[in-house]
C-alpha cells in the first residue's frame, strides 16, 4: 500500500506538471504570431517599370515564418538579377515570426507577371482563408511561373496539388505530418533541396538560402550564385547540386524544447528596427528567440514609432516607439552600433557586432543568456551549424519550475485523497468524471489519424468528427464500467450536441473552443443530475460472480456493488 501510495503521488505530480506545462505552452505558442498593429497605409505608388524578372514571396494573412520569407528574399535581392517583391491577398500588415509586421508590396491582383514564386511556411495552411493563395498559386504555375517551396511551405504546395507524384522535401519535423497527409508525394530526407524542374523544395528554414542560390545557378550560373552566397555570408553553399545533410530525428536532448515551452518564463525584449537593416539580420532575431525556443516575447520598436525600410526595400511597421521597461533591447544589424547609437540606459544588445552569418550572432547570444542545449536545439530546427555555441549546460529555470509544479501537484493530491477518503460518494463521482475524460482523450488520439486524410482541409467537419471520436472513446469506457445503454446514450448526446448545434453558426477554431467548453459543462451537469448513479462505486463489465458469469445491470442502474448495498439496507432480496 505504501508503494502504491507513493506511485499515486508521483503520478499526480507528473499530471499536475503536465497540466501546467500545457496551459503555459498554449499561451507561448500563440504569442509567436501576435495579431499585427493596425496602421494606416498610404496608397501604393505608381507602378515602376523594371525589366528584370520578378520573384514574388508569398505571405499568408495569419502570418509567415520570418526566416523562410526574409532569407530567400535577401539572397535573391542581393544578386541584383531580380525584382524581388512580397505579395499577399491584401496590403494589410502581415505578422512574421515573433511579431515582425511586414507590409506586402503587392496584392495578387496587381503584382503583374511573375517568373518565380517563393512559398514559405504560412500559418493556418489548411484554413479556408488561404484558398485565394492556393488558387493564385495554381493559376500562376499553370501560366508558367516556377516555384520555390521553403521548409514547411511545401505543405501549401501539397495542398494545392502541385506536388502529386513528384519528389519533394521539407522541414524534418514537418515531414512526419506531411508524409501521412500527402502520401502521393515522394518525400525525401537528408538533402538541402530537391530540384524537380518547375518546382524546387527545400529542407528546414535556412535551407531556403540554398534554394534561392539554386535559382541563381539555374538562371545565371554558379559564379553569380557564389557571389550572392558571399554577400549574405552563407557558409554552406554547395555549387552544382544539393548538399547532403543529416536526416534529423527527435532525440532525448530535444526535450529542452518541451521544458522551454511549458515552463520557461520568457524575457520581455524590445527589438529596435533601424533603416537599412538586413533582412536576414531581422529574421535571425525574430526566429531565434521565439518559435521553437520560446525564450522571449519580442516587441518591435523604432525611435519614433514610424515604419522603416530594410536594406532591399521592405516596409516594416513597429508595434510602438522605443521606451524603457524591457528586460533587454536587441538591436539587429552589423552596422547598427555605428550608425544608430542608443541610450546606454536601455541596455542595448548589438547581436551582430561580429562579422559572419547573422544567425551566428543570435545563436551565440541565445546560448550565453539561456543555455547551450536550447541554442543547439534551435540550430537543429534551422538545419544550421553555428560557429560557436557556449553557455550553461542545464536549463535550470524551466527545470526548477517543472519540479515545483510536480511537488505542488503531489502535495495537493495527497491532501485531496485524505479529504475524499471521508467522502466516498464524492470520490466515486470524481473518479467517473476523470476516467471518462481520459477515455475521451484516448478516443480522439486513436481514431483521429484514421479520419485526418478526409478532414484535414475541412476544419468544421474535422471538429465534428473529433467530437464523435471522443464520444466513442467515452462510450467504450462506460460500457467497460458497466453503465447501461441509457446512461451511455445520455452522455454521448451531452458530448456531441454542443458541437452539432453550434456548427451552423461558427466553424474551425471557434467551433472547437466553444464546443469543448459547452461539452464539459453539459457532462458535469448530467453527472450531477444523475448523482446517485455516478456516485456509486465503479465496477467492471468483465468482473464475474460465482460460476464465472459476467455481471449485468439495467440501463440506468448503479454499478452492482452499490446496488447490493441499496438492497441490503432496504431489506429487498
Amino acid at each position: 500500500m505504501r508503494i502504491q501510495g507513493c506511485l499515486a503521488v508521483l503520478f499526480a505530480g507528473l499530471a499536475a506538471a503536465t497540466a501546467v506545462g500545457v496551459i503555459h505552452a498554449v499561451d507561448a505558442v500563440d504569442a509567436v504570431y501576435p495579431a499585427p498593429r493596425p496602421f494606416p497605409l498610404s496608397p501604393p505608388g505608381a507602378a515602376v517599370t523594371d525589366p528584370r524578372p520578378t520573384v514574388a514571396v508569398l505571405l499568408g494573412p495569419a502570418g509567415a515564418n520570418a526566416a523562410d520569407v526574409l532569407a530567400p528574399f535577401e539572397t535573391l535581392a542581393v544578386s541584383g538579377r531580380y525584382r524581388v517583391v512580397t505579395v499577399a491577398e491584401s496590403r494589410a500588415p502581415v505578422p512574421l515570426t515573433g511579431g515582425l509586421d511586414l507590409v506586402p508590396d503587392h496584392t495578387f491582383a496587381n503584382v503583374g507577371d511573375v517568373d518565380w514564386i517563393v512559398v514559405p511556411e504560412v500559418q493556418e495552411a489548411g484554413s479556408p482563408q488561404l484558398q485565394p493563395a492556393v488558387d493564385w498559386l495554381r493559376q500562376r504555375h499553370a501560366d508558367g511561373a516556377r516555384i520555390l517551396g521553403v521548409c514547411a511551405g511545401t505543405g501549401l504546395l501539397a495542398r494545392a496539388g502541385l506536388l502529386a507524384d513528384r519528389p519533394a522535401t521539407s522541414n524534418w519535423l514537418a515531414l512526419y505530418g506531411l508524409e501521412r497527409q500527402y502520401p502521393d508525394v515522394r518525400w525525401t530526407r537528408g538533402v538541402r533541396y530537391v530540384d524537380d524542374g518547375s518546382i524546387i523544395t527545400t529542407a528546414a528554414v535556412l535551407s531556403g538560402v540554398d534554394g534561392a542560390l539554386r535559382i541563381l545557378e539555374r538562371d545565371h550560373g554558379v559564379d553569380v550564385a557564389r557571389q550572392a552566397a558571399t554577400a549574405v555570408q552563407w557558409p554552406a553553399y554547395h555549387p552544382g547540386g544539393p548538399a547532403s545533410i543529416d536526416a534529423a530525428h527527435p532525440v532525448p536532448a530535444d526535450a529542452v524544447a518541451l521544458l522551454n515551452v511549458g515552463f520557461r518564463n520568457p524575457v520581455r525584449a524590445g527589438v529596435l528596427l533601424t533603416s537599412g537593416v538586413g533582412e536576414i539580420e531581422l529574421a535571425s532575431v525574430f526566429r531565434t528567440y521565439t518559435q521553437l525556443s520560446y525564450v522571449a516575447r519580442l516587441t518591435s520598436v523604432t525611435v519614433d514609432g514610424q515604419p522603416i525600410r530594410s536594406r532591399h526595400g521592405l516596409t516594416f511597421v513597429p508595434r510602438t516607439a522605443i521606451t524603457a521597461g524591457y528586460d533587454r533591447l536587441l538591436v539587429p544589424g552589423h552596422d547598427a552600433a555605428r550608425t544608430h547609437a542608443v541610450d546606454a540606459a536601455w541596455k542595448p544588445v548589438y547581436v551582430h557586432s561580429r562579422a559572419g552569418f547573422p544567425f551566428d550572432g543570435t545563436l551565440r547570444d541565445l546560448a550565453a543568456t539561456t543555455d547551450a542545449p536550447t541554442a543547439r536545439w534551435v540550430a537543429k530546427t534551422l538545419e544550421y551549424r553555428p560557429d560557436d555555441v557556449t553557455g550553461p549546460a542545464v536549463p535550470w529555470s524551466p527545470v526548477l519550475l517543472m519540479a515545483l509544479a510536480m511537488v505542488a501537484g503531489g502535495i495537493l493530491y495527497a491532501l485531496a485523497r485524505a479529504a475524499l477518503a471521508r467522502m466516498p460518494r464524492l470520490r466515486n463521482w470524481l473518479r467517473h468524471l476523470a476516467e471518462m475524460l481520459v477515455a475521451m482523450l484516448a478516443g480522439m488520439m486513436l481514431l483521429g489519424p484514421v479520419w485526418d486524410p478526409l478532414t484535414h482541409q475541412r476544419p468544421t467537419v474535422a471538429t465534428l468528427v473529433m467530437a464523435l471520436d471522443m464520444a466513442v472513446g467515452m462510450a467504450v469506457w462506460m460500457a467497460v464500467r458497466r453503465h447501461g445503454l441509457r446512461m451511455i446514450g445520455e452522455m454521448t448526446a451531452a458530448m456531441v450536441a454542443p458541437f452539432v448545434l453550434l456548427s451552423p453558426w461558427i466553424g474551425g477554431a471557434a467551433l472547437s473552443a466553444a464546443g469543448h467548453v459547452l461539452m464539459l459543462v453539459a457532462m458535469v451537469a448530467l453527472m450531477l443530475v444523475r448523482w446517485e448513479h455516478y456516485a456509486a462505486n465503479p465496477t467492471w463489465a468483465f468482473r464475474s460472480r460465482r460460476g464465472g458469469a459476467a455481471e449485468s445491470s439495467g440501463d440506468d442502474a448503479p454499478p452492482s456493488t452499490e446496488l447490493d448495498r441499496v438492497r441490503k439496507t432496504s431489506g429487498v432480496s
